[in-house]
């Protein structure tokens, strides 16, 4: 059987490093139906080559491109831009006794359902395979294990502090 050498998916051609230089940068990018679109660049997949722009003045505007549409891309000789922080859980002032009683309670329920859980620099865990970080909220807890984290989860969601 010939073994065709000229086929080759385009992901293994595609320099990664370039695309991480974008990160950061004003780009305009023209696309194949002769737009062009304006922005900063936050992220690019290496695969789609599709790319994710903030847009407007306080940059709280996420626009993508995808890969098959773009034609062109022109960095702008601009300084690098810092990218702010997306999708991260609004800060809540939760008060500290009140964090500590929400970890009284979690420990203790933790305990009456004969899970061995450890604390180490405010962060409880059990078995090292599922971590609680304060304020100890379902969606604090971390596990690679969707059925244990699932579990635990629903444990904690009884809790009422």
């Amino acid at each position: 059987m010939e073994e065709n050498s000229h086929f080759s998916h385009k992901i293994y051609k595609n320099d990664p490093l370039l695309f991480k230089s974008y990160v950061g940068k004003e780009v305009n990018i023209s696309t194949e139906d002769n737009n062009t679109i304006s922005g900063i660049v936050y992220t690019v997949d290496p695969v789609s080559e599709s790319i994710v722009l903030l847009q407007g003045c306080q940059q709280n505007n996420l626009k993508i491109v995808f890969g098959h549409a773009i034609k062109n891309i022109e960095i702008s000789p601009n300084q690098l831009c810092e990218l702010p922080q997306l999708f991260m859980n609004a800060p809540t002032s939760i008060l500290r006794s009140t964090v500590e009683k929400r970890k009284s309670a979690v420990i203790k329920l933790l305990q009456e359902n004969r899970f061995p859980v450890k604390e180490q620099d405010d962060i409880l865990t059990i078995e090292n395979v599922l971590s609680i970080k304060p304020p100890y909220e379902p969606a604090d807890c971390i596990c690679d294990n969707s059925i244990i984290l699932g579990r635990i989860q629903n444990l904690l969601s009884r809790i009422q502090i």
